[in-house]
């Protein structure tokens, strides 16, 4: 795309996009259903095959400070990864990053994407995420056409949006916002503007619909970070689109639908047995209007949506074969809690309130099963297998295929989440704990934050941030607790009960020893220790 193909004040809005990461630069993190392994887990699902992720090639548009990307390169390192910012100070942070991490696969790039050419390369992935709905329509066309040119036959395209009619709600408090703020000179003065008018609103708005959607509104914006507010509210180009929308820009540039990164998403029975038939019936059948009626229905107001070459779409298929989770790796929090079904006398339960109920013993086993590997993930072989070795007795075709279609139906529900790859993490109780290389030098290099064996966001709290540098897998757990006893004795790190100081030596020696099992034992539940 040549310049000749903007419209006059382009350049100028472009200018002011960078300017505008530039003072506010958005918190840049890990994305886990961005993450190939998930993206490639639901391509299998659909009857796609997949290659191999260790040598993949990823791109990513609008990549801020590499976040999302750069765990992936520490994961991969036979991998190549390139990430794309309008952002010069953001890339320049991830650079350094990059450099205390001691990366050479990955390229982080300040670069104008409708200007973006890499003749002879293609990428197995390509992730698009927060940047499709808030920049202007030339760069929306810049970032599928890459989509289109650059993505292999095998690969996907992850790009997410801001979609109609769900998010129409909350435009009214943007514009509310932006009547306000307009004129502002920099994001500073207009997120100290926009927070000041939010109290205003929630005072002052008028009874009625209006009213209640601005102060449903303000109630959720207060509790937001400046960044987001920046980026999410007060950002002049804002463009929600429905689905319908986003799916015709993205077949002018020959790019089909393959799916939701939250598959769940797709399943109209997830939303009642009456909705799903009333959703199937106005979608009359047919995959796209469905997905757009369930937009209408639930009111959602962000997509995640997966594109593929319209030559491999005519593969995919639709009706989803049990026999297909075999060879994926589930990841799931999930607990037995009391069935409310007499007739159903398991029920299984993750964080956000999904269940799945059974009558099945052998499909019980197996959710205990996956629940005890926690935070490790499990497969349907392994858990056959496990079973088979308790019991002492193999299990028959109509058992194996109850555990197939239950472990189907718990991603399909949400309950749990497939990927492609297996997560496996060392012994709880291992004298001599080793985290992830990236997390030892996240920490050694002062980074608050770091991303697990999940490829999810861990904060690195003030006793991890000295203790995990040295977790090589040298130390004992006892070095470990006299490494942390000596930050103390250095003035480095201070303990605190009930406020105060902790000043005697064997008070202090306990709290090293409370505190470094804790970290210890967060590290583990959170995917952070190699096996």
């Amino acid at each position: 795309m040549t310049s000749d193909a903007h419209p006059a004040n382009f350049a100028e809005a472009q200018a002011r996009t960078r300017a505008s990461y530039d003072e506010i630069p958005y918190v840049s993190h890990a994305f886990p259903q961005t993450h190939p392994a998930r993206l490639a887990a639901t391509a299998r699902l659909f009857g796609l095959e997949m290659p191999p992720l260790g040598k993949m090639r990823v791109l990513e548009i609008g990549c801020a400070s590499g976040g999302n990307l750069i765990p992936l390169a520490a994961a991969y390192p036979e991998g190549r990864f390139l990430g794309l910012d309008l952002s010069g100070i953001q890339i320049a942070d991830g650079r350094k990053r990059i450099e205390a991490i001691g990366l050479t696969n990955i390229e982080l790039r300040q670069q104008d994407i409708t200007f973006f050419d890499n003749p002879g390369h293609r990428f197995d992935f390509i992730l698009c995420h927060g940047v499709y709905s808030w920049v202007p329509e030339p760069v929306r066309h810049a970032i599928l056409d890459i989509c289109s040119k650059y993505l292999e036959f095998q690969g996907i395209a992850y790009v997410s949006f801001n979609v109609l009619p769900g998010w129409r709600p909350k435009q009214i408090l943007r514009d509310a916002l932006m009547a306000h703020v307009g004129k502002a000179s920099n994001q500073r003065e207009r997120i100290s503007k926009a927070r000041e008018f939010m109290g205003f609103l929630a005072e002052h708005a008028p009874p009625g619909p209006y009213g209640a959607a601005v102060k449903e509104g303000v109630a959720q914006l207060q509790k937001v970070s400046d960044d987001y507010l920046a980026h999410e509210f007060l950002e002049l180009e804002n463009a929600p689109c429905s689905f319908h929308d986003f799916m015709y820009a993205a077949g002018r540039h020959q790019l089909a639908y393959l799916g939701e990164s939250d598959v769940h998403m797709m399943v109209p029975e997830n939303f009642g047995g009456e909705a799903a038939k009333a959703l199937r019936m106005l979608g009359g059948n047919t995959l796209l209007e469905t997905e757009n009626y369930i937009d209408v229905l639930t009111g959602r107001t962000f997509r995640q949506t997966l594109l593929i070459p319209p030559a491999r779409a005519a593969a995919t298929k639709r009706n989803i074969d049990a026999e297909r989770i075999e060879d994926l790796h589930l990841i799931a929090d999930i607990a037995q809690v009391p069935s409310s079904e007499p007739d159903m006398p398991y029920c299984f339960e993750n964080r956000i309130g999904r269940q799945i109920r059974t009558r099945v013993e052998v499909v019980r086993k197996a959710y205990q099963l996956i629940a005890a590997r926690r935070p490790a993930t499990s497969n349907y072989r392994q858990l056959v297998a496990d079973i088979e070795a308790t019991d002492q007795k193999k299990l028959t075709p109509q058992e194996k295929s109850e555990i197939r279609g239950a472990l189907l139906q718990g991603v399909l529900s949400g309950l749990t989440i497939a990927s492609t790859e297996a997560v496996a993490v060392g012994a709880a109780e291992v004298d001599r704990p080793r985290a992830t290389m990236l997390a030892r030098r996240d920490a050694a290099s002062g980074r608050t934050r770091t991303v697990n064996r999940r490829h999810e966001n861990f904060d690195l709290g003030v006793v991890a941030q000295h203790v995990v540098p040295v977790m090589d897998g040298s130390l004992t757990r006892g070095q470990l607790l006299d490494h942390l006893k000596a930050k103390a004795a250095e003035d480095t790190l201070h303990f605190q009960r009930n406020g105060q100081r902790v000043r005697d030596e064997a008070d202090i020696a306990a709290c090293a020893q409370e505190h470094l099992t804790a970290m210890l034992d967060t590290a583990w539940n959170n995917a952070l220790i190699e096996p």
